[in-house]
């Protein structure tokens, strides 16, 4: 009886907490996807390296404008996590994490990361060649059969969650704050990869332009097609490959043309 009345009362108080708690984005975080190419191809990637491959990458050039517009504008970030895909596999990787050192060298304080899969020769060589200014975390992934969360099954496509309130987003663009592609700025790294996909073309060009309403602007949209936001209703993790009517469509429509955006 005292379990059963503990489960009643978690029960309540998860949807207590989904029904008034939203997660802001953390304006002080990003996360620079370098490359969306990868060593390993996971089960309901994110970043769709398995569901939709590409060698695309940010140029050097890109990462220069968000190092120098952060300067100019006195942007301070608490974290900068570079990230993939596999970023070691950046065939500019090095000459990245230069121009990034000219952001750390004005703002030292700010903790400088590298996710990493850990998977592979030539990614363990460029790690062990990283400046100790650098954080490694490193997942050291073995194989491409991984738990994640069903990002392919898009929340708004399931009747139960069709009604939510999407601005709310989820804890990842909180704990991970801002993400940034080589089409710009977004709510989050995952959500990113919506658009990367979907092409509704909403990444920001200018870190000028982001603030706390352009952000829920972003969430409102992007967290219906991201599997993400059902976490906090407790969805289950799955190992398999899943998708959901509206990304199935998206990616057959990314297949056969290749949709571009505007580049940041």
């Amino acid at each position: 009886m005292i379990q059963r009345i503990a489960k009643i009362l978690n029960t309540l108080y998860t949807e207590y907490k989904n029904y008034f708690v939203s997660w802001e984005t953390s304006l002080n975080m990003i996360e620079p996807e370098i490359t969306s190419y990868c060593s390993l191809t996971c089960h309901n990637c994110n970043r769709s390296v398995r569901q939709a491959p590409t060698r695309e990458h940010m140029s050097p050039e890109q990462i220069n404008k968000f190092v120098q517009e952060s300067l100019d504008l006195n942007y301070v970030w608490n974290t900068i996590t570079i990230l993939g895909g596999e970023p070691t596999l950046h065939p500019n990787f090095f000459e990245i994490i230069a121009l990034i050192k000219k952001y750390k060298d004005k703002y030292n304080d700010c903790r400088v990361q590298i996710a990493t899969n850990g998977h592979g020769l030539v990614v363990n060589n460029a790690l062990i060649k990283m400046p100790d200014w650098v954080v490694i975390l490193n997942s050291s992934k073995q194989s491409n059969k991984q738990i994640f969360s069903s990002y392919n099954i898009a929340p708004i496509d399931l009747k139960k969650y069709r009604k939510k309130n999407f601005i709310k987003g989820c804890p990842i663009t909180h704990y991970c704050g801002l993400g940034l592609n080589r089409y710009g700025y977004y709510c989050c790294g995952p959500g990113a990869g919506v658009d990367r996909i979907f092409a509704f073309n909403v990444g920001l060009h200018s870190l000028s332009l982001v603030n706390r309403n352009a952000m829920r602007k972003q969430l409102k949209l992007l967290c219906q097609y991201c599997g993400h936001f059902k976490d906090i209703y407790g969805e289950e993790k799955i190992s398999e490959d899943k998708l959901s009517p509206s990304w199935e469509k998206a990616y057959n429509e990314y297949r056969k043309n290749k949709l571009r955006l505007p580049l940041y």
